[in-house]
């Protein structure tokens, strides 16, 4: 593969990742996967951290919509949580 097509190939994932942050900075409440966009952490974790016991040092507060069964996560809390701002 050319060095000029990896360079093209580079270019797209960037703007592609940059503009995923983006998207997931405007919400105001995010998923367990774009959790673990921000922080790294497996949804999952973050997942089974959200039914933790609200004294436990390392819950993660969720709030669900309507009856529905996704949990979703407060930005502002989860970057004061994991020290991203």
């Amino acid at each position: 593969m050319s060095e000029e097509k990896l360079t093209r190939i580079e270019k797209k994932l960037d703007l592609l990742l940059n503009s995923n942050k983006h998207r997931i900075n405007e919400k105001k409440y995010i998923t367990a996967r774009e959790v673990e966009d921000l922080t790294g952490l497996n949804h999952r974790t973050i997942l089974n951290r959200s039914n933790l016991d609200d004294q436990n040092p390392r819950y993660i507060p969720s709030i669900q919509f309507g009856g529905s069964r996704r949990k979703y996560f407060e930005r502002k809390v989860i970057e004061r949580i994991f020290h991203l701002s």
